[in-house]
């Protein structure tokens, strides 16, 4: 490995190139083995050393576990109690496996994934409607699933077209981070579709992404009812954006909307183009076998049968990685 290779990319105990890796040139002066020439083996300690280095919120966590073997990540967080006032609670979000040959670029997309939906976790629980005297959380992770399987004729309704009035009617009931929506637009766009901007006025610290901001929104003038769930995506689409900004690791925001597309395809391009890659008889076959090892891990125990019906249900297609499973 020549020190331009050393500066972009160290070696580590959790991942070792395979044998005969092949190298790509990015640039004149930067040589790299892809990442799927990579061979991965991670544990507790290499998960909590890369989430070390991992920058969001102070208020935001995300911790690693390990339980009869297997590894986990989780979000912890300091919250206020939606339906309490007073100090701020202790949460943790949902427990997310991690693969011991999972590779790093993927664990970290992980960790994005776990805070995507603890905050939207976060976000259903602040998005209120007034219903008959009460303040109710109609969008919120916690309804009882099972108990509306039962009673789906309670949810029925009447199909009533989206005005402007009846925007204004419903901004009047709705309110999210105890704060009311002014509308700022209401802009036909055709027979079908209409713009409608909306402006909140938050002061959250655990929110900050909703501090004075607008919302956008193309509805159909079809449904009315269909305007909850458009205003709570647009509300979780700043939301994504927001961790996609701030979510750092070394330093670096992965995910961030300002780097270059078209950069970013030039570098797959050149880790990936055979002619670039120039590998050997023998590094093909080990990144092959690689390919298998990984592949076969990822099927469940016990399932083997459920995936033969489920490959007859679907007219005994050809599947060309049969040989990696058994059965």
């Amino acid at each position: 490995m020549g020190i331009a290779n050393l500066q972009y990319q160290e070696d580590s105990a959790y991942e070792q190139p395979i044998s005969n890796a092949p190298k790509v040139l990015l640039t004149e002066d930067i040589e790299v083995t892809p990442q799927h020439f990579f061979k991965y083996h991670h544990t507790l300690d290499s998960v909590r050393e890369l989430l070390a280095d991992i920058e969001f919120e102070t208020s935001y966590r995300l911790v690693a576990s390990e339980h009869n073997g297997l590894l986990r990540m989780q979000v912890a967080m300091l919250s206020s109690d939606n339906y309490q006032s007073g100090n701020k609670k202790l949460l943790f979000g949902r427990s997310w496996p991690i693969e011991v040959n999972l590779p790093t670029s993927e664990l970290l997309q992980t960790a994005l994934l776990a805070l995507y939906v603890a905050r939207e976790h976060e976000i259903r629980e602040r998005y209120t409607l007034s219903v008959d005297g009460a303040v109710t959380t109609p969008l919120n992770n916690h309804q009882d699933f099972p108990l509306i399987v039962k009673v789906p004729h309670l949810l029925s309704r009447d199909l009533n077209p989206l005005t402007k009035t009846g925007v204004e009617r419903i901004l009047e009931k709705v309110r999210f981070l105890d704060k009311p929506f002014t509308l700022e637009n209401y802009i036909e766009i055709d027979d079908d579709k209409v713009l409608i901007s909306l402006a909140l006025s938050s002061r959250d610290d655990e929110l900050p992404e909703f501090k004075s901001t607008s919302v956008h929104l193309v509805c159909s003038v079809q449904d009315e009812n269909a305007f909850y769930y458009e205003l709570m995506e647009g509300l979780l689409k700043i939301s994504k954006q927001y961790i996609a900004e701030n979510f750092k690791f070394r330093g670096i925001a992965r995910f961030s909307k300002s780097h270059c597309v078209v950069s970013l395809a030039q570098i797959n391009r050149n880790v990936r183009d055979p002619s670039k890659l120039a590998m050997c008889e023998l590094s093909s076959k080990q990144a092959a076998q690689l390919n298998y090892e990984v592949d076969a891990t990822r099927m469940p125990n016990g399932c083997e049968q459920l995936m033969v019906n489920f490959i007859k249900e679907n007219g005994e297609i050809d599947i060309a990685n049969r040989h990696l499973y058994p059965f």
